[in-house]
């Protein structure tokens, strides 16, 4: 049976990213990280694909059930939005630091650098902290740079993992307004998410599944709306060192007037320099116009 010790994962980060994208777009966007992971990995794709919100929730649904029935151990690190079911244990600090740069379809970019510290408070509780800054680089508007708005996660391990049951998590999430809202770095209000995670492995591949809920607050814009998110991720053991890595993540749009959700996905490789640092980098790609349509992404985790 495995360690099961939680290698840090980077959800924030586009959920800040969105919020530049939600004051750039009148239409839309205020909602917690909309796009928080609309983004789809694959094969060739157009600006029409999408796919139905009953069909997306049903297939997470079976993702999940999948995991949760076959017996295997896990863990998860960076570069997963989608969050893994471990905690970093009593006394164990971690901090994380990336670099993601998206390109949207209509050539805007932006570059986004997250800042992560954990803690663990007890074997079963961590808390984290998730800081970033953002360089918002609009084609027809000024450029703008700044911290975002910060989110704390709290994450309770509720059932540990066992040789024919896998690991089972809830996390909390606060979304502040930290950001300037004026200046495009941040929603202008408060959102608050919780989160069920799975996690399992077997043989050289470790799973993991989420699916979710987000209270948006709206800023009094009467056209945004609460969300569900969902991801599910794999992970491959390459060699002791390496391992490649693989997700699809998406959740609902918050704005009621777009009629496709963000849904996206990410091939990378991450690389254990020791037990302590592990260096990671991967590319997403969106599979519609309500996410970046390509993000290029490098990291690191360090466990103190």
């Amino acid at each position: 049976m495995l360690d099961f010790k939680r290698t840090l994962s980077h959800e924030g980060l586009f959920a800040s990213a969105n919020l530049l994208r939600r004051k750039r777009r009148p239409e839309g966007l205020k909602a917690f990280a909309a796009f928080l992971f609309c983004r789809g990995k694959g094969g060739t794709v157009t600006k029409a694909f999408g796919f139905t919100r009953k069909g997306r929730l049903l297939g997470v649904l079976f993702l999940l059930a999948a995991v949760i029935i076959y017996p295997f151990e896990s863990l998860a690190y960076r570069p997963f939005i989608t969050e893994d079911a471990g905690v970093a244990g009593k006394g164990v600090a971690q901090l994380e630091g990336s670099w993601d740069y998206l390109s949207w379809d209509n050539d805007d970019k932006e570059n986004v650098f997250l800042l992560v510290p954990v803690y663990g408070i007890t074997e079963r509780i961590e808390l984290s902290l998730e800081i970033p800054y953002l360089l918002h680089n609009p084609q027809e508007e000024k450029s703008e740079r700044g911290i975002g708005d910060i989110i704390f996660v709290g994450k309770f391990l509720l059932f540990e993992e066992k040789d024919l049951y896998p690991a089972f998590t809830v996390k909390g999430v606060v979304k502040t307004d930290s950001g300037n809202e004026e200046k495009g770095l941040g929603s202008g209000d408060w959102d608050y998410s919780i989160v069920a995670v799975t996690s399992k492995t077997i043989g050289d591949f470790m799973f993991h599944a989420m699916l979710g809920y987000t209270f948006v607050g709206d800023n009094g814009d009467e056209n945004i709306r609460n969300v569900y998110l969902y991801g599910i991720a794999v992970d491959y053991t390459l060699t002791g060192k390496f391992h490649f890595v693989s997700e699809i993540v998406g959740n609902g749009h918050p704005d009621r007037s777009e009629d496709r959700d963000p849904i996206s996905g990410l091939l990378g490789i991450t690389y254990a320099i020791s037990e302590k640092i592990i260096l990671d980098s991967g590319i997403r790609y969106g599979f519609n116009d309500s996410t970046p349509k390509w993000n290029f992404l490098m990291g690191v985790s360090i466990t103190f």
